[in-house]
């Protein structure tokens, strides 16, 4: 029998294709925490740059490095055409993510229900802002070693304002690996309690009010399925995770929600290997979910899905970019004399800096134009930016393509895309932004 040229390509990747072990998805919401930074006239958040690179950059970065070739991206429709356009003809790794869009605003679980058909096995759900030091293959060995429902990445914050809010973490103490409950600050009554079906299950329990939720999580496949049957399900983080943990001690609501029928429902040389695994867990065999939590302690890891974070990881990478091999300043800027680059600023492509005008602790981005007699310090340029003459910028985040015209001072400001500073304006703590109808 004859094949046509599809029929036969189809085929040869049945049979010689690599079988992927991990899906990976990568969400890039709205980030409606970093307005005004994320607002039409600027990028979308998975394309806010850090160290001169689009967050999503770092991220797609360490996928590639774990050896993950099937990645998609979630994007909301107002970030297709910018997304969309680094990926084609920006985005210089190996991979090749499928670009998938949501036309409404929803939490991340109604995102990953709107895709359900295209995950086929196991995956990953990692947001598009996160950057860690953690090298992939050790959390995802961990997976693999314990073989849980769930295994999520918490991390020790390096700064006292990490944390958008305080977060209780407990944690079996007998096993220190596996996760037993999850609330924020803001979820708990004036008094903080233990249910007594946890304790009776898990005796000996640590709680945790300083780890911060990456949120990387590494689900089972049949995971999907139950955000497909329970609409309830909108948020990963909120009620997802909590639903799963609860899961542990709770018999009546595993039954109740159907779960323990969905965890076992996987497949048959899953199980097989399971049984024959000689680091599992007896304690599988009793519980159908397990949530296991890995926590990275030794090095850099950190979001910026808020103003202030995104503000630390630029000074972060700023200064390591020795170490990330990050260049300093572009071979084809172009900066005059007796103009000054602190050891720990970068600057981008074609960007023309006059003379006396020092740099420091600060991030400027591609083709910007900066006139002579001007301070820049603790702040992030982005690109296409214009500064006039004897203008003083200091603690300021300055989105693509504003204009701060001559003799302006501005500290701890943010300048949306496209706006214009008329001169000798003085501004302190303020957006300085077009006006937008969100109605």
């Amino acid at each position: 029998m004859l094949l046509f040229d599809s029929e036969k390509k189809q085929t040869k990747q049945k049979h010689h294709g690599r079988i992927s072990e991990f899906q990976a998805i990568i969400l890039a919401g709205y980030g409606h925490k970093l307005y005004p930074l994320t607002e039409e006239n600027n990028v979308p958040k998975a394309l806010l740059p850090v160290a001169n690179k689009p967050m999503i950059h770092y991220v797609l970065n360490w996928l590639e490095k774990a050896g993950i070739i099937d990645v998609n991206i979630i994007s909301e429709l107002s970030g297709e055409h910018k997304i969309g356009h680094y990926l084609k003809n920006v985005y210089e790794g190996k991979l090749k993510p499928n670009l998938e869009v949501i036309k409404e605003d929803v939490g991340t679980a109604d995102a990953l229900r709107l895709i359900k058909d295209k995950i086929k096995c196991d995956f990953i759900v990692i947001s598009c802002d996160l950057i860690t030091e953690l090298m992939p293959h050790h959390l995802l060995d961990y997976h693999r070693t314990h073989d849980p429902t769930f295994t999520a990445l918490y991390y020790e914050p390096h700064n006292t304002f990490e944390g958008d809010s305080k977060q209780f973490v407990g944690i079996d103490s007998t096993t220190q690996s596996r996760l037993i409950y999850v609330a924020s600050g803001a979820d708990l009554d004036e008094e903080f309690s233990l249910r007594m079906s946890l304790l009776w299950k898990f005796p000996r329990v640590d709680i945790h009010t300083t780890l911060q939720d990456s949120h990387v999580y590494i689900f089972k496949r049949w995971v999907i399925d139950l955000i497909a049957q329970r609409k309830a399900i909108s948020s990963v983080c909120d009620h997802l995770v909590p639903l799963l943990v609860k899961c542990q001690y709770q018999k009546l609501l595993l039954e109740k929600e159907g779960i323990d029928k969905l965890a076992n429902s996987q497949e048959p040389y899953q199980k097989i290997a399971h049984e024959y695994s000689t680091t599992r867990n007896d304690d599988s065999k009793s519980s159908p979910v397990r949530c296991q939590i890995y926590i990275y302690r030794t090095g850099f890891c950190s979001r910026g899905n808020t103003i202030p974070k995104y503000c630390d990881l630029n000074r972060h990478l700023s200064k390591a970019s020795n170490e990330l091999n990050i260049s300093r300043i572009s071979p084809s800027a172009e900066i005059r004399t007796r103009t000054q680059v602190g050891s720990d600023s970068l600057i981008g492509d074609d960007t023309k800096i006059d003379e006396r005008t020092p740099i420091k602790r600060s991030t400027i981005g591609a083709h910007c134009i900066i006139g002579k007699n001007s301070k820049i310090s603790n702040s992030i340029i982005m690109d296409h930016v214009i500064i006039e003459d004897n203008v003083k910028i200091d603690g300021c985040t300055i989105c693509n393509g504003a204009k701060i015209m001559e003799k302006s001072q501005l500290k701890d400001c943010i300048v949306g895309g496209g706006f214009i500073v008329e001169s000798e304006t003085q501004a302190k703590n303020e957006q300085l932004v077009e006006f937008n109808d969100l109605s």
